[in-house]
C-alpha cells in the first residue's frame, strides 16, 4: 500500500467582493478590462479586496499578461492586511518559487497566517509543512493538529494524511480506530487513494479483523474510479476465492479492467484465462495476445507461457526461435522452468538459429528495457 504525502498547490481562485462588487460581476462575465479598470485604482488606494482580485487577474492572465511577481505583489499587499486567501496564495508561490524566491519559511508563515483565520486548505498545507519539516522545525503534533483543523472541515487531503498517520504509527502512535475513521471520511468523499487503502486493510486484516465485504466494496468504488491497484485486488480476490466464492468470470471481468488500463499483470493472467479457458472460452489467439502485452512490459511470466504457445503452435505459427526467445528471457527474470525448454530445444534448433534468437533477445531487450 503505498503512501503518500503531497502539498495541496491548488490556487484559491475564488473572487472575493465587497467594495469591487460591480468589478467581481465583470470579471466572472469574462469583461476583464472594464474590470481591470475599476479595480486598479482601488486598489491602489488600499482596497484590500481589489489588490486580492487583481493579484488573482495577474495568476491566471485574466485580461493582463500572467505576471507572477506582479501576482504575488498584490497579493503581498492584501495578505498583510489580513486577506486570508491572500494569505494562502502567497504561501504557494513561496512554496514553488512563483514570481518569488523559493522559501519554505515564507511558505510556512503565510499558510499559518491564513490558517489562524480559519482557511482550510492552508491548515492542510501547514501540517504538511510540519510534517516534511519544510519551513519549520518538524513536529508531528503540530503536523497532527493542522491536518486534524482541516480534516475536520472536510478537507479530503488532510483526512487522507491523518489516515496515514495514524495506520503507518512511524511518527505517531498507530491507531486503527483513528485511521478508518479518517479513511472513511475521505473515501465516501471520493477519494481512492482512501478506498483503495481501506480495502487493503479489510482484505489483509492488517490490525482489525479481516473482512473482505468490505474489501470488495472499497475496492470496487475504487477501481470503478480507474484505479488499476484496486481493480487486480478484486480480481486476485474472486480468483483465489479469497472470502467469496471463487468466481473466474469475476475474476476476469477486474483483471479485463486493469489490462485494459495498461497493467502488465492484470494483462498476464488474462493471457492465462484465455489460455486455460477460465471464466471465458479457450482462445490461444487471445492468449497470444494478452501475453504479448504483458511480455512487452516485462512480465516475466508471460514471456515464459508465451513461449510455450510459440512451441506448441497454439494460437501462433510454430516457431521454435521465437520460443526460445521467450524461454531465455523468462529464464533471465528468474522463470526456472525455461531453462529446461532451452536444454531440450538447443537439440532441435541448429547453432545458427540459436545465436540468431539470442541476439533477437538482445534487440527485445533494448526496446523493452528489459533488464539484463
Amino acid at each position: 500500500m503505498r503512501r503518500t504525502f503531497s502539498l495541496i498547490i491548488l490556487m484559491a481562485c475564488m473572487i472575493c467582493s465587497c467594495s469591487t462588487s460591480n468589478s467581481v460581476s465583470l470579471i466572472r462575465d469574462k469583461d476583464y478590462q472594464h474590470a481591470l479598470r475599476e479595480i486598479l485604482p482601488l486598489a491602489e488606494q488600499g482596497d484590500v479586496q481589489a489588490q486580492y482580485n487583481l493579484g488573482l487577474m495577474y495568476m491566471n492572465a485574466w485580461g493582463v499578461p500572467q505576471d507572477f511577481e506582479k501576482a504575488s505583489r498584490w497579493f503581498h499587499l492584501a495578505a498583510g492586511n489580513g486577506n486570508a486567501d491572500a494569505q494562502f496564495n502567497l504561501g504557494i508561490m513561496y512554496f514553488k518559487g512563483q514570481g518569488v524566491t523559493q522559501d519554505y519559511a515564507q511558505a510556512a508563515k503565510w499558510f499559518l497566517a491564513a490558517s489562524e483565520q480559519g482557511h482550510v486548505k492552508a491548515q492542510s498545507n501547514l501540517g504538511f509543512m510540519y510534517y516534511q519539516g519544510l519551513g519549520v522545525m518538524q513536529e508531528y503534533p503540530l503536523a497532527e493538529k493542522w491536518f486534524r483543523k482541516a480534516g475536520a472541515k472536510g478537507d479530503v487531503e488532510a483526512q487522507v494524511h491523518l489516515g496515514n498517520i495514524y495506520y503507518q504509527g512511524k511518527d505517531l502512535p498507530r491507531n486503527m480506530k483513528q485511521a478508518l475513521y479518517w479513511y472513511i471520511k475521505a473515501a465516501r468523499q471520493g477519494n481512492v487513494e482512501a478506498q483503495v487503502s481501506l480495502g487493503d486493510i479489510y482484505s489483509r486484516g492488517s490490525g482489525i479483523s479481516k473482512n473482505t465485504g468490505e474489501a470488495i466494496d472499497w475496492y470496487s468504488a475504487a477501481a470503478l474510479q480507474g484505479n488499476i491497484h484496486a481493480q487486480c485486488a478484486l480480481g486476485f480476490i474472486y480468483l483465489n476465492g479469497d472470502g467469496v466464492q471463487q468466481s473466474f468470470f469475476d475474476a476476469v471481468y477486474w483483471f479485463r479492467m486493469a489490462a485494459d488500463h495498461g497493467s502488465n499483470l492484470a494483462q498476464g493472467y488474462l493471457g492465462f484465462f484465455y489460455d486455460h479457458g477460465l471464466g471465458v472460452s479457450q482462445d490461444y489467439a487471445e492468449a497470444a495476445k494478452w501475453y504479448l502485452l504483458a511480455a512487452e512490459q516485462g512480465f516475466d511470466k508471460a514471456l515464459y507461457n508465451l513461449g510455450l504457445l510459440y512451441n506448441k503452435g497454439n494460437g501462433v505459427p510454430k516457431d521454435y526461435m521465437q520460443a526460445y526467445l521467450c524461454f531465455k528471457l523468462a529464464a533471465e527474470q528468474g522463470i526456472e522452468p525455461a531453462n529446461n525448454y532451452l536444454d531440450t530445444m538447443a537439440h532441435e534448433m541448429t547453432p545458427d538459429q540459436i545465436a540468431q534468437a539470442q541476439e533477437m533477445a538482445k534487440v527485445w531487450k533494448q526496446s523493452t528495457g528489459t533488464p539484463n
